[in-house]
């Protein structure tokens, strides 16, 4: 029998009542005319279809806010003397993704049973699927290695495979046998899950989280026989990697720390650093960690007395207040932006350090800071 394919594109979006649907946009694409959105914020994915004889091939890209923001172009005319405006999506056919998912499916077909197979990173995972009506259960079963004679296949004694997610997001390619067709499901999925760069992630989530992102499309949910894969905990242990040095904003601010009584405790620097992971939870901007680091000369009459846990929040807000006014209210708003979403680059973190260099001087008791324009010299600040 020739073969036949047939392609169909869709786009995920958001309408009036903040449900995400998929919506056939293939007459779009074939026309190779824009897509129109009532707002950019409303694009959520989009996915290319290819159906043939033995592989039915999925690509799905998942947009965050920014990203939305960056490919729907706002449009304006006038007709008429009547200026019209309208949010534009260009839609692309991603035709090598779907014709690289067909190849791999027909490769690991003499492999591919009622498991699914996922692909991350070059490595291929076998997972079972066990099934429940129209729910799904994912568990890591084993890997395969490429052979001369195709595929080798070794149990894994591990529950599961961490890996970090990355700052790009996430690719996975899942494979799976329809139950109700003789045809092979091929899935790319490119984007975001539901944890920030950075933080570890397992497989298994991955894959049940990736499947659950297409389930809204009535072609794979159908042919895959599932309503909803379940997903896993999360991984114990620390979820987010620390950061190299060339990752992070630190710095330094000339200081003299005062007793309550205006005796001298301690001059130098004090060390800060920005959080490029979290924001401050009740103001939602940058948050700041101050410690007293390694430039800090005390007083030895009042070291005993005195300690740098006293001066924390009075110093934490002062530098805050002084790189917020060094930043402005706008950057820091994006910036604050991207850090929640896990979207902030070489930019805006060269933007942070650019902001905390050659900050002036503090003059703090435990209750209370002042700003000096020069390096603060002995003497107790005002009251």
């Amino acid at each position: 029998m020739p073969t036949q394919t047939k392609e169909e594109f869709y786009v995920r979006r958001l309408f009036d009542d903040d449900v995400p649907v998929f919506v056939d946009a293939t007459k779009y694409v074939r026309q190779d005319t824009p897509y129109p959105l009532s707002a950019k914020k409303s694009l959520k994915a989009t996915c290319g279809v290819r159906t043939d004889n033995e592989v039915l091939a999925f690509s799905l890209r998942n947009y965050t806010g920014k990203q939305a923001e960056r490919e729907v172009e706002h449009v304006e005319s006038t007709v008429g003397g009547r200026v019209t405006a309208q949010n534009q999506l260009r839609l692309r056919m991603p035709r090598r993704t779907l014709h690289g998912l067909n190849e791999t499916a027909r490769a690991l077909s003499v492999v591919l049973g009622d498991e699914v197979i996922t692909e991350l990173d070059g490595d291929l995972y076998v997972l079972t699927l066990a099934r429940n009506g129209g729910e799904g259960a994912l568990t890591l079963a084993g890997k395969l290695t490429r052979s001369e004679g195709g595929f080798d296949r070794t149990d894994v004694s591990d529950a599961d495979t961490e890996f970090e997610l990355p700052v790009a997001g996430v690719r996975l390619r899942i494979f799976l046998r329809s139950p109700v067709r003789d045809r092979i499901i091929a899935y790319g999925f490119s984007g975001y899950l539901t944890r920030k760069p950075g933080e570890m992630e397992t497989v298994t989530r991955a894959t049940a989280l990736a499947i659950n992102s297409i389930l809204g499309l009535a072609t794979f949910r159908m042919l895959s026989q599932l309503e909803h894969v379940d997903v896993p905990a999360v991984p114990r242990g620390n979820a987010v990697r620390p950061r190299k040095p060339a990752e992070q904003v630190t710095f330094t601010v000339p200081a003299l720390l005062f007793a309550d009584d205006g005796t001298p405790a301690a001059r130098g620097r004090v060390a800060a650093e920005i959080d490029l992971d979290q924001v401050d939870p009740v103001t939602g901007g940058l948050q700041l960690h101050v410690t007293a680091g390694d430039q800090l000369e005390w007083n030895p009459a009042v070291a005993e007395a005195v300690k740098f846990e006293s001066y924390e929040r009075v110093l934490t807000e002062t530098i805050g207040a002084m790189l917020h006014s060094a930043v402005g209210v706008d950057t820091v708003r994006d910036l604050a932006y991207d850090i929640m979403l896990g979207d902030l680059g070489a930019e805006g973190i060269a933007r942070l350090r650019a902001a905390t260099t050659d900050l002036p001087g503090l003059a703090a008791k435990p209750n209370q800071a002042e700003v000096r324009s020069a390096q603060p010299a002995s003497g107790a600040p005002a009251a």
